[in-house]
């Protein structure tokens, strides 16, 4: 797996744990949702960097408190059509005050990135060949104005229409 991050790619330092296999003994483990609420207190206490991932229509509101202990919480997009991660990212951020590493992990495509990047997610994950080489040559598509307000992130109206929006460093024309 790929893993692009500010803009590079980088070297993954978490190890997705899949169901009851052994946490790794150097880097950081990133584990399921139901692993997580198994194991809470031993894994709140383990000494390494830990993340978890959120499957599409899962209820992580019981995660919130601990929400400081992870660095990295990775959405599932287990296919480019499943939207659900979008909500999860926004949520997360706005919502929820998740301030760590917001990891978009499956199946996405180049065009969703921006979109992706704009509602909170920093890191993607991604074994797809065309996403790779896209990202490796900057080749992804700039979304110039949305119809649909995000918070915190310098938009203006594009417009009459209030719910219209263009990135701040176009200005309003």
């Amino acid at each position: 797996m790929a893993l692009w991050k500010h803009g590079v790619f980088v070297e993954d330092g978490f190890t997705h744990v899949h169901g009851e296999a052994e946490l790794p003994h150097h880097g950081g483990a990133i584990v399921g949702l139901a692993r997580y609420r198994e194991e809470r207190e031993a894994l709140l206490a383990w000494p390494r960097p830990l993340g978890v991932v959120i499957e599409p229509g899962a209820d992580w509101t019981d995660l919130v408190p601990d929400l400081d202990r992870f660095a990295v919480v990775a959405a599932d997009l287990p296919k480019f059509a499943d939207g659900r991660a979008f909500s999860i990212g926004r949520l997360l951020r706005e919502r929820d005050g998740f301030r760590g590493e917001l990891r978009a992990v499956g199946a996405f495509f180049l065009d969703q990135i921006p979109l992706l990047r704009r509602v909170g997610f920093d890191a993607f994950e991604t074994h797809d060949p065309i996403v790779i080489k896209g990202l490796a040559e900057g080749r992804w598509p700039e979304v110039k104005e949305y119809l649909q307000p995000a918070s915190e992130n310098g938009e203006v109206p594009a417009g009459k229409r209030p719910w219209a929006r263009r990135a701040a460093r176009m200005g309003a024309t």
